[in-house]
């Protein structure tokens, strides 16, 4: 028994060693050994105030880089914090009798379903952006701005950081979504692979003509407003009008990433731009943003004239149609497409402020136009 506890400790201190060694080597700091003390045939190294402050430095940036700007949070996560409010506070004003009140927010605020919501939301959003990065990085790497924003092309994260990270974010929406029941279990399902091979092999949707544009404007940037629906069991005609409206709006902002990409992509790849070309794909995003104009004017229109349609309440759409136009305008004027959508569409929360100028005036008329018409009895 003494033996094997000799021979145990002089492992341990051997292992400890090399694991020391191996910091110390990754971390670029120069060590030195410190006077030996009789403890269990161990070796102590001493390191300087300095080199642990360092160590603890590149530990923080390290998981920073793997949460933070892996997942590109900064980019999405008030607008989808937004779509959640939307799906729950008209569901829970309706279950209340019509009626805005404290109690109302106090039960929507204090009970669970809102709160796993978000940890499903965001978990899945992580793992897409993630995914995303992890399976384009060679494909990034290919385009110097690209590469930049990709922290694996770039070398910030490592490859085993992203594959713990995709794990964890892949396991906790199904854990979640298993409170609300079976069919928010089967849709977190469904969305999460095609989340995954959106990018991954053998799949890869984004490089399936039109399969990457409806992929993307089903699932992608609608995840968070369609699960609230799917576990609210809201598919009323307003509900439904603004998923449709969500999903013309991400479908537009794939086919604005495709013609900003088109001239990397079409050298390792084939989308829908490609398949189409810049100017003609530019003119069907122009198509689908008119189709939603007309359709939200007129279901706004019809619901005045004959009680069917969408209230008041989705005005904000019309307002953000309305913000589009000179986006349009410059675009369809643009010889550079790449550097003019990068400036004026793409980049949310980095290079293009109007965008953040775009949305923030638009929700906010939209609820002072909702509590105005909840004032009056509308």
């Amino acid at each position: 028994m003494w033996r094997f506890r000799c021979k145990f400790e002089v492992w341990a201190a051997e292992a400890g060693q090399r694991l020391w060694e191996a910091l110390v080597r990754r971390s670029h700091i120069i060590w030195t050994k410190a006077p030996k003390i009789e403890y269990a045939a161990s070796i102590m190294y001493r390191f300087e105030l300095s080199d642990w402050y360092r160590i603890m430095k590149d530990g923080k940036n390290h998981i920073r880089n793997v949460i933070y700007d892996l997942s590109r949070i900064n980019e999405w996560w008030l607008l989808s914090v937004g779509f959640v409010l939307f799906g729950f506070i008209p569901y829970t004003y309706i279950q209340n009798g019509n009626e805005f009140n404290a109690e109302m927010f106090i039960g929507l605020f204090t009970s669970p379903p809102i709160y796993f919501v978000l940890i499903v939301v965001f978990s899945a959003q992580i793992f897409l952006f993630a995914s995303n990065d992890y399976f384009d990085r060679s494909v990034d790497a290919l385009d110097p701005k690209k590469r930049a924003r990709n922290p694996v092309s770039n070398g910030s994260v490592t490859l085993p950081g992203v594959r713990a990270l995709l794990i964890v974010t892949g396991t906790i929406p199904f854990i979640f979504s298993m409170y609300f029941g079976l069919w928010p279990l089967v849709f977190v399902g469904i969305s999460m692979f095609v989340f995954f091979f959106y990018t991954a092999p053998p799949l890869r949707l984004k490089n399936k003509v039109v399969l990457d544009v409806l992929s993307h404007g089903i699932f992608v940037n609608t995840f968070p407003y369609f699960f609230c629906l799917v576990v609210l069991e809201d598919f009323s005609m307003g509900s439904v009008f603004l998923l449709s409206a969500i999903m013309m709006r991400s479908t537009m902002a794939q086919m604005m990433q495709e013609i900003r990409d088109y001239d990397i992509d079409r050298q390792v790849e084939r989308n829908t731009v490609v398949a189409l070309g810049q100017k003609r794909a530019l003119w069907v995003v122009f198509s689908i943003y008119l189709l939603l104009f007309v359709s939200t004017a007129a279901l706004l229109l019809t619901y005045e004239l004959f009680g069917w349609g969408i209230p008041m309440y989705y005005v904000f759409i019309l307002i953000l149609c309305f913000s589009f136009i000179p986006i349009f305008k410059k675009l369809l004027e643009a010889k550079d497409y790449g550097r003019e959508i990068e400036k004026l569409w793409m980049g949310q929360g980095r290079t293009n402020r109007w965008q953040v100028a775009q949305y923030f005036a638009s929700f906010s008329i939209y609820f002072a136009v909702v509590f105005y018409l909840l004032a009056t009895g509308y």
